[in-house]
């Protein structure tokens, strides 16, 4: 193992020891008088010293995203074979399962869901959280007053992890930690079975958003994103099974979330080749994230695994500047959480700031981009 991937492994951890600081107020997570010790300083740090939490955030992101691009251009001195990048990826999901879900509250709205059907035996599409008498997740759960906000495949998957979890809030958390893990290694060889590139399994595994919203804070975007996937490359198929297989298997995707019915276009176009298929899934996927989420309330960062993953399929370098601009913008959309982190809340001058930090990055490379490309140009010419 290189030096840069031990240094990665180093840097995950104490960004995952970093996490418990963030441990909301009301939530107990154990009894031990080891980890009271531990994390009283985390949680006086994130809560009382939110400037330097900020700066500390910050650095766990420019350390990420260096290591990451220096993944991206020697990945075949790195890792050189599947198995080997494989066992990486492992070690880093290791890591960040035992993180804590530092940057949401979405993962405590997921158990508290699966609570009032799987125990309160309610309908979670009818009956609130807060509707539940004497419920006490309720006090660190957010949007415990709407209804349930995913499809049905998703609370049929949130089973087995609320299941596993037997009451216990934090074995409940890891059980989902370990859902999403399975997923994650489960899109990365379906790149690699379908692109048989290194290049493209790293550039969605290690992009620091993909490992941040989906390993740490555990959002439920990349099964939906797969299944979707999978769908639609099985669609391609000749094999009547496999059509109606991938068929079957897209439904389930829009029944995650919902997001991916923008996909349905694509299975009227039957001729496509792989790699026109998954950059039309990757535009439509961008289309969307721009113009409906901020519909909704704003630009979540983890939305950005829509268009991420299926740029995952493209092949380098002739999408190069697809995968810049995702990269940049991976960048800027997490520089969205240093805000709350400063402040506390999310009103205020929050929202401009954020928007703010959200392009500053992707204009940056787009200027640079822009500027090479005019003396490239200027360049030839010359000769």
């Amino acid at each position: 193992m290189t030096f840069p991937m031990v240094l990665y492994l180093f840097v995950l951890f104490l960004f995952a020891i970093f996490s418990y600081g963030f441990i909301d107020l009301n939530l107990h997570l154990s009894d031990s008088q080891i980890f009271v010790t531990l994390q009283k300083p985390l949680e006086l740090l994130v809560f009382q010293k939110r400037p330097i939490a900020a700066g500390i955030f910050l650095f766990f992101l420019l350390v990420f995203f260096l290591l990451y691009i220096r993944f991206l251009r020697r990945e075949n001195m790195m890792f050189m074979t599947w198995k080997k990048a494989v066992l990486f990826l492992v070690l880093v999901s290791g890591v960040l399962i035992c993180s804590f879900p530092a940057f949401t509250y979405d993962i405590f709205n997921y158990i508290t869901t699966a609570k009032v059907l799987f125990i309160h035996h309610e309908n979670p599409y009818i009956v609130m959280p807060v509707e539940i008498p004497n419920e006490p997740y309720l006090v660190f759960t957010r949007a415990a007053n709407k209804v349930a906000l995913y499809g049905p495949i998703w609370l049929l998957l949130t089973w087995a992890p609320f299941t596993a979890g037997m009451g216990n809030i934090w074995q409940t958390i890891v059980a989902f930690k370990l859902l999403n893990v399975l997923w994650y290694i489960g899109f990365c060889y379906l790149v690699w079975r379908t692109t048989k590139n290194l290049k493209n399994v790293l550039f969605f595994a290690l992009n620091p958003l993909v490992l941040i919203e989906v390993l740490v804070s555990v959002h439920n975007d990349l099964i939906m994103m797969t299944l979707a996937c999978v769908g639609i490359l099985l669609w391609q198929k000749k094999e009547w099974t496999n059509r109606f297989f991938g068929l079957f298997v897209f439904i389930l995707s829009v029944f995650i979330k919902g997001a991916t019915v923008v996909l349905i276009p694509l299975l009227f176009f039957r001729q496509l080749t792989k790699e026109r298929l998954m950059f039309i899934a990757s535009g439509l996927m961008f289309i969307l994230f721009v113009v409906a989420t901020p519909i909704r309330e704003e630009l979540y960062p983890w939305y950005a695994v829509w268009f991420i993953s299926t740029a995952a399929f493209l092949p380098y370098p002739k999408y190069i500047l697809l995968w810049q601009f995702c990269i940049a913008l991976s960048f800027g959309l997490e520089l969205r959480h240093i805000p709350y982190i400063v402040m506390g809340y999310y009103e205020g001058p929050g929202p401009i700031i954020r928007s703010i930090l959200t392009v500053f990055p992707a204009a940056v490379w787009g200027v640079y981009t822009l500027i090479k490309f005019r003396m490239n140009s200027r360049y030839k010419k010359g000769n």
